[in-house]
């Protein structure tokens, strides 16, 4: 799912300018609020019978396919199996009920003196080579001990068919703060990150976010998807994000192509620095303004003004920040960026977005650790990385290629998840739809 084109040169420092679009003639309804903030675009290269959002979602989404009989035979025999193997090391193994994800068999046990998360991960290995069943985690449960087993053929995820299904998480302002990382494994509903209130069975998260995951883990795909479902949900002039991406944003070309995307992905470490600096001048500057309406928060300031006064949703995403974080002067940037937004953020409307391979201590200091709250972790190399990135060992075990655990702050346990994945194909459809109902004021509706 990448994109190579010829680097562009360095552009020299610069800041972005987060100020709400200039005034328009006259105020559309909330839901069509359109973009003021920009000349007319010159007009994209884009197939003529290219449909809308809507219509790509309707025509691309596939209901998901039925178990076959050969999956639902599998499964009887996984479970079976894996009860046989653990009554013969003496553990209780009454089983109450299984599932098929697309990643894994999901054996239910009843929780038992006899049968304990602990004991059935020290048989790890013994599963794997006596047994043939791959462990991928164990997760318990309230009276149950759920075990996950790998399945020999994974099923992908479209994000369209995860589109066709997610709803949305409006604020006053007609802002959506719920935003798509994918399938729960444990019922097959919809993960969201809650960047405002609670939503879709979950808890509201924590502003800032930390992805972590080794080579081929499915980190860009994960942060691709993430990106297109803000700019699917929202206009451009209620959500702007800053993308930085050290290699060059080549995994990234056709999500530079967005409206919501300001300033084209930096690549410079001049320039993030000063973009990162200029996010803590404009968390204070929206503060200044919400002071001076009398109002406490950005949803509050915005179901206060007109379309054309309203602030937009501010994301900044780093992908393979600890490339540059080896340089002094950049670390200390960062450190004291986020230390200064963990507080205030949310409030401000702006939320952060890191990743990297490893985010150990050369790279991440725990205090900047710890302001990124909720941690999304793909597959690592290591029990140690994953004690480091998720906060104990686990992550090791995952799949790969978007197959994810889920810290968010709120909720009780870990949340295993597989990311949707659009095609080079599909993502290009994607981007030039949302590109055309942005421009005419429809984007975030049509889905609806």
């Amino acid at each position: 799912m990448s994109h190579c084109p010829t680097p562009p040169a360095p552009a020299a420092p610069t800041t972005t300018a987060f100020l709400p679009p200039a005034p328009v003639a006259a105020e559309p309804p909330l839901a069509d609020a359109v973009r003021g903030d920009q000349a007319s675009p010159e007009p994209i290269a884009v197939s003529p019978a290219a449909d809308d959002i809507a219509a790509l979602i309707e025509s691309r989404a596939r209901q998901q396919a039925e178990t076959s009989q050969g999956d639902a035979a599998w499964l009887a025999e996984t479970a079976q199996k894996l009860r046989s193997a653990l009554l013969g090391w003496n553990l209780q193994a009454k089983i109450v009920g299984t599932r098929l994800t697309p990643n894994a068999a999901l054996i239910r046990f009843a929780g038992s003196d006899r049968l304990r998360v602990e004991d059935v991960q020290a048989k790890e290995s013994a599963l794997l080579t006596t047994h043939r069943l791959r462990l991928v985690a164990v997760s318990p449960m309230p009276g149950e001990i759920v075990v996950a087993i790998a399945r020999p053929q994974r099923q992908v995820v479209s994000l369209w068919d995860v589109w066709g299904r997610r709803e949305f998480n409006r604020n006053a302002a007609g802002q959506n703060t719920s935003f798509v990382l994918g399938l729960k494994e444990l019922d097959g509903d919809i993960l969201y990150l809650n960047l405002g209130t609670a939503f879709g069975g979950s808890q509201s998260h924590a502003p800032h976010t930390l992805v972590a995951g080794a080579t081929g883990s499915g980190k860009s795909v994960l942060i691709q998807a993430l990106i297109l479902d803000i700019a699917l949900t929202n206009p451009s002039n209620l959500a702007q994000i800053m993308l930085i991406d050290p290699k060059m944003g080549v995994d990234y070309a056709a999500i530079e192509r967005l409206p919501h995307v300001r300033g084209g992905i930096v690549i410079d470490q001049n320039r993030a620095q000063a973009e990162l600096e200029s996010l803590v001048a404009e968390m204070e500057r929206r503060y200044e303004l919400f002071r001076a309406n009398g109002s406490r928060d950005l949803k509050t300031f915005n179901a206060s003004k007109s379309a054309s006064e309203r602030l937009p949703l501010l994301f900044l995403v780093h992908d393979e920040f600890a490339e540059w974080m080896l340089t002094e002067s950049y670390k200390e940037a960062v450190t004291a960026t986020v230390a200064r937004l963990g507080v205030m953020a949310r409030a401000a409307g702006i939320h952060l977005i890191f990743a990297a391979q490893r985010p150990d201590a050369n790279v991440m200091p725990i205090q900047l650790r710890d302001n990124l709250g909720n941690r999304l972790i793909l597959k690592v190399a290591s029990q140690g990385t994953s004690e480091i990135a998720l906060g104990m060992k686990g992550a090791e075990f995952l799949l790969g290629q978007g197959h994810l655990a889920a810290k968010l702050t709120g909720e009780a346990d870990i949340i295993f998840a597989q990311a949707p994945f659009l095609s080079d194909e599909d993502l290009d459809a994607a981007v030039d739809a949302i590109i055309r109902e942005d421009r005419a004021g429809t984007v975030g509706i049509a889905a609806e």
